[in-house]
């Protein structure tokens, strides 16, 4: 089972690190320049980034080796919850350690703006406190000023990585009710159409979060939105998937 999940995960995850520090149309790109540090910082943000999404790929292959019985559902329960907690442990503790110890590295000065340390929520929760407990004059965004952070987009940042967590281990259902869906079509067309549900999940979710996050809105009027909300808001378009791909199995399987 493990090595058809990797076979079926590795070449997007090898396509991911090659193909994105070449969209940056800069050369050698970042990520492939500068010091171990900021190497780990990228590859570590980067694993955080896709592992959510692989987990789609992990629930087709799942149904395709177990089918639809109640081992498929435990296995993709356990899968989906060590790819959740280690999607999770990624962004939120390991990739905001690396980067401040990367700014410490590049001087005291710099160091220096990250007055509540790391953003792990650790450090997130000690800069709302403070936020909360002395409200500014006038809140910003400005790196060097975090104890004039707007509240609600420190609210988004310690509940987001939660909430993608949690996205990775819907997504490795709807990768299961998709490959349920589309179990009767032929090799080629099967693909092409999992390719697809799964790129339009993503994209979807995605689009949502931009969409949701409480940045813009600050930036443009100065509003202070739910940044819980925010970061909950676009897990109802999976689980909207979830309520709808068994509607149209059913629909197919029964006419």
């Amino acid at each position: 089972m493990i090595g058809a999940i990797t076979r079926a995960v590795l070449p997007w995850c090898l396509l991911f690190v090659i193909a994105k520090p070449l969209l940056s149309l800069r050369w050698p790109p970042p990520e492939w320049s500068g010091t171990l540090l900021q190497w780990s910082w990228f590859a570590l943000g980067d694993g955080a980034f896709v592992l959510p999404f692989l987990a789609f790929a992990v629930g087709v292959t799942l149904k395709d080796l177990l089918g639809y019985s109640r081992r498929a559902f435990r296995s993709g329960l356990v899968i989906g919850i060590a790819m959740s907690a280690l999607s999770y442990s990624l962004a939120a503790w390991a990739v905001p350690m690396v980067h401040h110890r990367h700014l410490v590295s590049m001087g005291a000065e710099t160091a220096d703006v990250r007055r509540f340390g790391p953003r792990t929520p650790t450090g997130i929760l000690e800069n709302l406190r403070f936020v909360q407990e002395n409200p500014p004059s006038g809140y910003t965004l400005e790196a060097s000023s975090p104890e004039r952070f707007p509240p609600n987009v420190l609210g988004w940042q310690l509940h987001l990585p939660v909430a993608v967590a949690v996205f990775g281990l819907v997504n490795v259902f709807l990768g299961m009710l998709s490959a349920e869906l589309t179990v009767d079509l032929r090799r080629g067309r099967r693909r092409n159409a999992l390719l697809v549900l799964g790129l339009v999940i993503a994209v979807a979710f995605q689009g949502s979060q931009v969409v949701a996050a409480p940045i813009g809105h600050f930036i443009g009027s100065g509003g202070l939105r739910s940044g819980i909300l925010a970061a909950w808001l676009p897990l109802s378009v999976p689980l909207a998937g979830c309520l709808l791909l068994p509607y149209f199995i059913r629909s197919r399987r029964y006419g």
